[in-house]
């Protein structure tokens, strides 16, 4: 999935992805490299984005 597929399923833009990508790059919550995103931290992502746990879905 690409920054501007995953902006579209999100309703935002490309460059407000790559900022929050960063953003939360900085914080240390994920790893990305290339085409591939790590989750470093799931609750520290959790708890940045506000959502609910029992509303994430997991895929290896």
């Amino acid at each position: 999935m690409t920054r501007g597929d995953i902006g579209n399923y999100l309703g935002l833009t490309v460059e407000t992805i790559s900022r929050l990508l960063g953003r939360f790059q900085k914080l240390g919550v994920i790893s990305v490299q290339g085409k591939y995103i790590t989750i470093n931290d799931l609750n520290g992502l959790i708890e940045l984005t506000g959502t609910n746990k029992t509303k994430i879905t997991l895929v290896e």
